[in-house]
């Protein structure tokens, strides 16, 4: 499946740790990613605790990044045929700097934007099927926490995605 990865280093963005959290699976970040590196505005978005309380719970595998004005200005001047947020500019003003990592993402223009530049994005989805290829959960709570992702999370998914998803994991 397009975006699934293995072990990887990765810019993570603010809805792949809202979306696992709502399906009570933030824990996959730090099992399928081996360097987490989030942007200070990433983390500025993150409203709830247990969110944040897992942040610093994990500083020895996430790394949050201060990104200085000047990279957002060049940023957006870069990508100024997308639409992106204060939070998205620095996702990508920060894989700039780490140039193996990719990005971890589920907003679309976002996607877009890192994939413009021949860079590897992966959302939530991604991240339950890599964890699933590194044996961190199986074939049925794979289809379980798909579903939940769909049915749970506040991640907008099309139901002809859905179909498409759950067709992937029984075809596994």
């Amino acid at each position: 499946m397009h975006g699934v990865l293995a072990v990887h280093d990765a810019v993570i963005d603010t809805g792949p740790l809202i979306h696992l959290h709502e399906i009570d699976r933030l824990d996959l970040v730090t099992a399928v990613l081996r360097n987490i590196h989030l942007p200070e505005h990433v983390e500025r978005e993150i409203r709830n605790e247990p969110i944040i309380q897992y942040i610093h719970q994990n500083t020895d595998r996430i790394t949050i990044h201060p990104i200085q004005e000047p990279e957002l200005f060049s940023t957006k001047e870069a990508y100024s045929g997308f639409h992106l947020q204060l939070a998205d500019l620095a996702v990508l003003a920060l894989l700039t700097k780490i140039v193996d990592a990719c990005a971890v993402t589920d907003d679309l223009e976002l996607r877009k934007a890192v994939e413009s530049n021949g860079r590897t994005s992966v959302g939530t989805i991604g991240m339950l099927f890599s964890g699933y290829r590194l044996s961190v959960i199986n074939k049925p709570q794979l289809r379980q926490l798909v579903n939940q992702v769909f049915n749970d999370s506040s991640l907008y998914l099309s139901s002809a995605f859905r179909s498409r998803v759950l067709a992937i994991v029984e075809g596994l």
